[in-house]
């Protein structure tokens, strides 16, 4: 892939940012990704070392290889599943000051797993903190309940039409009836539905989020509105879902450790919480072994 890169270069194709640490593993994502979506323009066939070698189909005819004719044949896109995207709305998240938790539904107590529309994809928390030690104590003396929210989100792969927004975005208000906010999020959704998600959020609360392959490219379309949180369904969820009741006790004890033990309590909650990609390299090594399309010519 360094090869194909390199001929970029010198043919003055396209100008990489300057500040761009892995060029090379961006363009190889790009090429897996118009092969898996079937884009006509290129081909590709694997050489006797079984890597893969890229070329433009109009050159097809100066191709010799034994196995072309297989190759160049149109393949079956592998997908991605719902929870390949977890990483990376958890990166957002992180960036976003927000710790982050999968809830795994099917670990419920057997009399509630179908209850689906309790249990959220994603439960989340931020601390408000003030940059100042003297301040942020001050704060944390006077409103320390008030420094805590607590977050909900509903995951979708994508959203095309009305019907699916409104099964979605129901369940986003069902999942997250516990929350200080909900939000649903999506990989895709037709832009033509924007329209009825204004109107749902401001009748409902939820927000939304549009989820980019490159986490830090991700939009958020719509803000949840604020609503004190609901300790029946906490409490309901805590009693079912081992996950969540782990979340809820670890920030309890972040939430009412003293000024000394905050610190490593936070540390504590982090380390429950999901691993995600952190740097642009892992981000496109996820979405590439995961067949996540990213559909960036660069990342800054």
């Amino acid at each position: 892939m360094r090869d194909v890169y390199n001929n970029i270069l010198q043919k003055k194709i396209f100008a990489f940012n300057k500040d761009a640490k892995t060029p090379d593993s961006t363009v190889s994502a790009q090429l897996g990704n118009m092969i898996r979506n079937e884009d006509v323009r290129i081909r590709r066939f694997k050489n006797d070392n079984n890597v893969f070698c890229y070329y433009l189909s109009k050159y097809s005819e100066n191709i010799e290889h034994k196995d072309e004719q297989k190759s160049t044949k149109l393949k079956k896109v592998e997908t991605f599943h719902e929870r390949d995207l977890h990483p990376l709305l958890c990166s957002y998240l992180n960036y976003n000051g927000i710790m982050s938790k999968t809830i795994f539904h099917e670990k419920s107590t057997k009399t509630e797993e179908h209850q689906k529309w309790v249990h959220p994809d994603i439960v989340g928390a931020k601390f408000e903190e003030r940059k100042n030690k003297t301040s942020n104590s001050l704060f944390n003396a006077m409103s320390k309940k008030d420094s805590l929210k607590l977050y909900s989100y509903e995951l979708k792969r994508s959203i095309d039409n009305d019907y699916e927004l409104k099964k979605c975005f129901f369940q986003a208000v069902s999942n997250s009836s516990w929350a200080n906010s909900g939000y649903l999020v999506s990989f895709d959704i037709n832009a033509e539905l924007k329209e009825e998600l204004a109107r749902l959020n401001h009748s409902f609360g939820i927000g939304f989020i549009l989820l980019k392959a490159n986490p830090y490219e991700s939009q958020m379309w719509f803000q949840a509105k604020n609503k004190p949180l609901d300790f029946n369904t906490i409490d309901k969820l805590c009693n079912i879902n081992n996950d969540f009741e782990k979340f809820i006790r670890y920030v309890e004890a972040t939430l009412t450790a003293d000024d000394k033990h905050f610190e490593p309590s936070k540390n504590a909650l982090l380390n429950i919480c999901d691993e995600f990609p952190m740097t642009e390299e892992e981000i496109i090594k996820h979405c590439y072994n995961h067949h996540i399309p990213f559909l960036d010519e660069e990342i800054s």
